[in-house]
């Protein structure tokens, strides 16, 4: 479905995803899913480059909640394995 979108919905979407940061008291999994959304409105077409969207999430986070992001992958990486482990045993 094709959607029909003004001249001002799409400005209020790109001003949304220039002022977009991450703000202290948020879960870094709380901005991820925020950040998505608006990124969502803003490239319906998923046209801009990857190293774009990487580029401008790691940008609007602060020293301490990168880390908290770099943790956050680190243990859903290790999750992923030993889910794998267990899958392969059981296979």
């Amino acid at each position: 479905m094709i959607r029909f979108k003004t001249k001002a919905q799409v400005e209020v979407w790109y001003q949304k995803w220039n002022v977009l940061e991450y703000e202290e008291d948020e879960d870094i999994s709380e901005y991820a899913t925020h950040f998505k959304q608006v990124y969502k409105r803003v490239d319906p077409h998923k046209s801009t480059p990857s190293r774009t969207i990487i580029r401008k999430f790691i940008n609007s986070l602060s020293p301490t909640s990168l880390d908290k992001a770099i943790e956050a992958v680190l243990n859903v990486k290790a999750s992923q394995k030993v889910k794998t482990r267990k899958r392969d045993r059981y296979i």
